[in-house]
């Protein structure tokens, strides 16, 4: 893995304009004073059913709450996106320079039944696009955040993707099951070769990605909140990010009942391989 000496020791946000610093500084303590109420609630939260399937806690409807209510105060204007916004199924445009794109409890299964591999997910995007990230790793107890042509960190230490040398003997990815069929049959030779990690949270899984620790991330499932953080701090670390189909970036429109969104991040040598299996 790349593991240079002479990394930063802070982001380096010297190209930013003050609206976007403001807001950095802002989405780091609306996300920081959510952790403790997040550690308190583990493995204990109550459970709903949406009407999708998917399960949704008291603290994912809480912690969204408290996020924009925190942020609101101070960016009144700004678009707010949530999987867990109220009467939010209908499509509505982000006509707002700003959005921010939250995921309360991202690996809200392993959150609910004391599983650490879930957290917080935060992305910030500018006309559409994401230009910063904050992902709480609840299972490492560690804020990650950054951006392109910010650089990303993990706590205090900059950190950086992996680099062409495996991370381990083999292709090592996160992947989240299940998958389609179809992408099944494209991918069955490479599934009989790589090594596969299942960490039941997007977020987590580009966590990873972006501290080096994996090779890469193959998403098939996810929706915008499960990237809009980690999309931007992965780039920051120096990955790739790629969607299989048409990139959900530069987001428009909002709706918690938008498709998924698959995509590959990781290092070059991992991108090339994916790319290849779905020419």
């Amino acid at each position: 893995m790349d593991r240079p000496m002479n990394r930063p020791t802070s982001l380096q946000l010297d190209q930013a304009d003050d609206a976007l610093r403001e807001r950095i500084a802002a989405g780091k303590a609306a996300v920081l004073a959510e952790i403790a109420y997040f550690r308190e609630n583990f493995g204990r939260a109550t459970t709903q059913w949406k009407s999708d399937g998917t399960r949704v806690t008291n603290v994912d409807l809480a912690i969204s709450k408290n996020v924009f209510d925190a942020l609101g105060a101070s960016f009144p204007d700004d678009d707010y996106c949530s999987e867990e916004s109220e009467g939010a199924s209908e499509s509505r445009p982000l006509e707002a320079e700003f959005a921010w794109v939250l995921d309360p409890v991202d690996g809200t299964n392993n959150y609910a039944v004391g599983i650490p591999e879930c957290g917080i997910s935060l992305g910030l995007l500018r006309d559409g696009m994401p230009v910063f990230g904050f992902i709480y790793d609840h299972g490492r107890d560690i804020l990650l955040q950054g951006g392109p042509g910010f650089g990303s960190f993990e706590g205090n230490d900059a950190i950086r993707a992996a680099n062409d040398a495996l991370v381990n003997e083999k292709m090592t990815f996160c992947m989240h099951f299940p998958i389609p069929p179809d992408a099944l049959d494209q991918l069955r030779d490479r599934l009989s070769e790589w090594r596969i990690r299942c960490p039941g949270s997007a977020a987590v899984g580009l966590a990873n990605v972006a501290a080096g620790r994996m090779d890469g991330s193959l998403e098939f499932r996810s929706k915008p909140w499960d990237c809009a953080a980690g999309h931007p701090i992965c780039l920051g670390a120096g990955a790739e990010f790629h969607f299989l189909g048409e990139s959900v970036f530069p987001m428009r429109s909002f709706s918690t009942a938008m498709p998924s969104c698959p995509f590959y991040v990781g290092t070059e040598r991992f991108c090339e391989a994916v790319a290849q299996e779905f020419a």
